[in-house]
């Protein structure tokens, strides 16, 4: 059987962070981290290499929305899941971010922790999150005693 290029790009990128493993449950790939599935992916009929991630319900909707290559996941939409479709040259870079990104949300906080000690995978670092909008301070009580 030949090797896949895309499967094993893929399969790189995972390896490499903390107690993540591949599996076939279904026959097709999903990986795995603390017995809870963060990506999966397969061909799609014509061909062309698909994954499906984990995101957080707000970028769901803005990568569903602006981007065609992403779509709800059948079965775990309700969750944040999307699938992507890959193309014939995929941004290496975007797909190991979005896995990453997949990971930290799936993955127990010990072994995030542990990613962050090793500076992310393969050079992922944390991805920044916006800043909080700052609450404005409330009035500070007035003594009875005044």
């Amino acid at each position: 059987m030949a090797t896949d290029p895309f499967h094993e790009r893929l399969l790189a990128i995972v390896l490499r962070l903390p107690g993540a493993t591949e599996d076939r449950p279904w026959g097709s790939v999903h990986c795995k981290v603390a017995g809870k599935i963060f990506v999966g992916w397969g061909r799609h009929d014509d061909g062309e290499m698909g994954m499906g991630i984990r995101v957080d319900k707000e970028l769901q909707s803005t990568l569903v929305a602006s981007d065609l290559r992403f779509t709800i996941a059948k079965y775990v939409g309700q969750h944040g899941g999307v699938d992507m479709r890959l193309g014939p040259k995929p941004d290496w870079a975007e797909v190991e971010q979005l896995i990453v990104e997949s990971y930290r949300i799936i993955a127990p906080k010990k072994l995030v922790k542990e990613l962050d000690a090793r500076g992310g995978a393969g050079g992922a670092a944390a991805p920044k999150k916006a800043a909080a909008p700052k609450k404005a301070a409330a009035p500070k009580k007035r003594s009875a005693k005044t």
